[in-house]
């Protein structure tokens, strides 16, 4: 995904001192032009991802209401909730007269009946780290604090810096060769494919996806498929609750211990809001894949 950025200059009104005039206009996922007119003082994000951005550059007292799935940071907790993420109450989002609203290319519904009512909406999709660095740039220029979005990049790629570094200076013979399978359910067996967030993180730390040639984002395989790809790592999210696959019970189905990461006990749970999310912590979740790749490089 690419992200167009198109500043405006006009005779607007000065953001702060950075230098953002208004009217603003960016390009988004659905390849819409929004136009931003002023800077928007009211802001409603329709995804955990974006309430992490949101608060990460500082834009905690403008935000007026997120989802109940958005938990972080523990301040978002006394935020106003606007439902549910794929279900949010555009009565109540207008009741709370917000500016501007973030969501995903899955609130593509939501779009027409906000503009309709005057309310700007702004759909994000990552599929890389370097998307979620533009979009987080996009909403730091939108919010007309542009300079704050360098630095929680930088602090990106420092974290990611720390995985590059650790993986030049290893003198593993496999380093940047282990193959892996990131498990989302074993029945069927669910992965990622190469134009996901999650894939770009396997890759940057490190790891080869068995999954990087699928043709869609979230490939099925049958378990002989599994059998003959043999990975070296399985790594499964480690969702709240419970809700996701269970290495030890993994180990012991039938057919898995004909894999090389379950015999070598290899299977590991990589923490889902770490690596799912794409927000301003998709550093940590770089550094989170490539421990759970070489455990032997951060121990």
């Amino acid at each position: 995904m690419a992200v167009l950025i198109v500043v405006v200059l006009t005779c607007g009104v000065m953001a702060e001192a950075e230098g953002v005039q208004y009217p603003v206009t960016v390009t988004d996922d659905m390849g819409r032009e929004v136009v931003i007119s002023s800077r928007p003082e009211r802001l409603v994000s329709l995804a955990p991802s974006w309430t992490e951005i949101l608060f990460a550059l500082g834009l905690e007292d403008r935000v007026v209401g997120v989802t109940t799935f958005c938990d972080y940071p523990p301040a978002v907790e006394k935020k106003q909730k606007v439902g549910g993420f794929s279900d949010p109450n555009i009565e109540l989002i207008v009741a709370l007269r917000a500016d501007v609203v973030f969501g995903t290319t899955i609130h593509h519904k939501v779009v027409t009946e906000l503009e309709r009512r005057g309310i700007k909406f702004i759909c994000q999709k990552a599929s890389s780290v370097e998307d979620v660095k533009n979009n987080i740039r996009m909403a730091a220029l939108i919010a007309g604090v542009p300079e704050r979005a360098e630095t929680v990049n930088a602090e990106i790629d420092e974290k990611i810096a720390l995985v590059r570094d650790a993986l030049s200076s290893s003198s593993l013979p496999d380093v940047g060769k282990r193959t892996v399978l990131y498990l989302l359910w074993d029945e069927p067996v669910m992965s990622v494919g190469p134009k996901t967030l999650i894939s770009d993180m396997i890759t940057l730390g490190g790891g080869v996806s068995i999954a990087k040639d699928a043709n869609t984002d979230y490939p099925s395989y049958s378990l002989e498929t599994v059998i003959a790809a043999n990975p070296d790592v399985i790594l499964a999210p480690d969702v709240p609750g419970g809700a996701g696959v269970d290495p030890q019970t993994l180990k012991n189905k039938a057919g898995w211990r004909a894999v090389s990461a379950v015999q070598k006990d290899n299977v590991r749970l990589v923490e889902d809001n770490l690596v799912s999310r794409a927000g301003p912590r998709v550093g940590e979740g770089v550094l989170e894949m490539a421990k759970a790749i070489y455990p032997e490089l951060f121990e």
